[in-house]
């Protein structure tokens, strides 16, 4: 546990590297089975879909608007949820991990919503017709989700502002 009034010292930050690089490891492997997941139901649906027509058939808009209104709170709410935790100088190093973890996969789960919602518009009955370019706004979804993959050192370095930030 590090003591609010310890110094950040450059051994301390790569014992920090070393002590979180499990849980980055974690999250890549929960981030990656978003996208596997939702990638494997998308492609399921859209093969397995009867009702998609030419691409002059009509806008399933339900679908759509709510594919494209998943992105943004994708992205507010887990620096919200980072944000809300009370007293960030009594929090430990596991519990600001923990946080960083948490809002990524809360953040990745909202995605997910708009990724197989759009996804529903290649279900049998939902819609008659779906115009064949409508495939791409699931895979523009996946597209986004991936590139939110959390990097190597990404968590660690936001702990590490997080702890610098208590001087």
């Amino acid at each position: 546990m590090l003591e609010s009034k310890e110094e950040l010292t450059r051994e301390r930050i790569e014992a920090l590297r070393v002590e979180l690089k499990p849980a980055e490891r974690i999250l890549q492997i929960i981030h990656s089975n978003f996208v596997v997941g939702s990638s494997f139901l998308v492609g399921v649906l859209y093969f397995q879909s009867q009702n998609i027509a030419g691409n002059n058939a009509p806008v399933p808009l339900l679908f759509l608007i709510v594919a494209v209104f998943a992105v943004l709170p994708s992205f507010i709410v887990p620096v919200l949820v980072r944000s809300m935790r009370p007293n960030p100088d009594e929090r430990t190093v596991s519990q600001l991990a923990t946080a960083y973890q948490v809002s990524h996969i809360i953040g990745c789960a909202m995605l997910e919503t708009g990724i197989i919602f759009s996804a529903f518009a290649f279900l049998f009955n939902l819609v008659k017709e779906v115009p064949q370019w409508f495939v791409f706004v699931p895979a523009f979804l996946i597209l986004v989700l991936l590139l939110r993959f959390p990097l190597p050192g990404k968590l660690t370095d936001w702990v590490i502002e997080q702890l610098e930030s208590r001087r």
